[in-house]
């Protein structure tokens, strides 16, 4: 192919099409062509429609599109509260030989004791450790569990008791609802019971018949730990004692060289021991009987003569450092002591119970979110 004045041919030539601007031919617009009777009945009767036909069939769209969405959120939300009304408050917390314990009774109780607590809490003097596990700081951080393990051995102490024909009367409930609603301290000249009462009714949100039942519950538990106290041993065996109790051998190991060089039992104890209850007294404890303590301490204990300390001492509580005072055979028991005895005699008493029983813990954080909440 030659080019323009003989030449080679330019770059590009000949590959145009034919009328186009530079070699290139034009591209024809595709038409598309539809038929009228090609277009589905419902655009063609739409496009038919006035404008006011229009607007009327519009707004019905509207208004079936609104009905069903609103249907659907019925739906979701009748599906919810079926759930937070009817299902959550029937799941059992935990089950007794079988005997499911339902959420709603849980969650009652933690409002009860929530309210209890609290109140003991703005009553307690400021130097209690509220690390100590009797302190009521302590127990509201543990209540979500606590009350659980409470719902349960009221179900064993009632299935018990009423095996033992032990009962109570409403004069022994009236007593314990009259306790809880005066609360801890002197209760005043001018105390008036169905205002007070009235009130917690309003805090906690509980009807009367509700925390009436559980003061039954701590009415016989009164009723069945004094028939237990009954049968103990009015003067047992007593040693007067004082402990250090530390967090490591190493430590304990460390007090004895320091009571070895004859240091005092006293100062040491004030110094180095990590009981908030006997260090301000120097490790001082009084009389005890056997059982208060754990079991290695009691045989430490028991087994040293007056004026003798033992060897470092191992428990949960940590290392003990035992120092024996007197002993007596036939001292009567204070009345602390006493009552410290029956509480841990009424305390084997539930385990065994537990032990015995098919005992199954269902709580799960669903229940406890839903029973805060509540």
């Amino acid at each position: 192919m030659v080019g323009p004045g003989g030449g080679p041919p330019a770059p590009g030539a000949g590959r145009g099409r034919a009328g186009a601007p530079g070699g290139r031919a034009a591209r024809k617009p595709v038409q598309a062509h539809v038929r009228w009777r090609d277009v589905p009945n419902s655009v063609r009767d739409w496009s038919e429609l006035t404008r006011a036909q229009r607007t009327a069939a519009s707004a019905k769209i509207v208004a079936v599109a609104a009905t069903l969405i609103l249907s659907v959120v019925s739906v979701l939300v009748g599906v919810a509260l079926h759930g937070e009304f009817v299902v959550r408050p029937s799941e059992p917390v935990s089950s007794v030989n079988g005997d499911p314990i339902p959420a709603s009774r849980y969650a009652d109780l933690l409002a009860l004791r929530r309210f209890e607590l609290s109140r003991e809490l703005a009553n307690a003097p400021t130097s209690a450790d509220p690390r100590d596990p009797s302190h009521p700081q302590a127990q509201l951080s543990t209540l979500t569990i606590s009350a659980a393990t409470e719902l349960t051995n009221a179900h064993l102490l009632r299935g018990r008791a009423a095996l033992d024909g032990v009962g109570i009367d409403d004069h022994a409930v009236n007593v314990a609802l009259y306790e809880f609603v005066s609360g801890p301290g002197d209760v005043a000249d001018d105390f008036d019971f169905r205002a007070a009462f009235a009130e917690i009714r309003d805090q906690t949100q509980l009807d009367s018949r509700t925390i009436r039942s559980f003061m039954a519950d701590r009415a016989l538990a009164d009723v069945v730990a004094d028939r237990l106290a009954a049968d103990l041993d009015p003067a047992p065996e007593q040693i007067r004692a004082s402990q250090i109790v530390v967090l490591t051998e190493e430590a304990a190991e460390t007090v004895i060289a320091q009571l070895d060089a004859y240091q005092p039992f006293e100062l040491v104890a004030e110094q180095a021991s990590t009981d908030p209850d006997s260090a301000p007294d120097g490790g001082d404890l009084g009389w005890l009987p056997r059982g208060l303590m754990p079991d290695a301490w009691d045989e430490a204990a028991f087994a040293l003569r007056p004026g003798g300390y033992s060897q470092p001492i191992s428990t949960p509580q940590g290392w003990h450092v035992i120092l024996v005072h007197e002993q007596s055979d036939s001292r009567p028991l204070d009345p602390a002591a006493a009552e410290r005895r029956r509480q841990v005699t009424y305390d084997n008493w539930l385990q065994t119970l537990r032990s015995a029983a098919d005992v199954q813990f269902l709580l799960t954080p669903e229940i406890i979110d839903w029973a805060t909440r509540r």
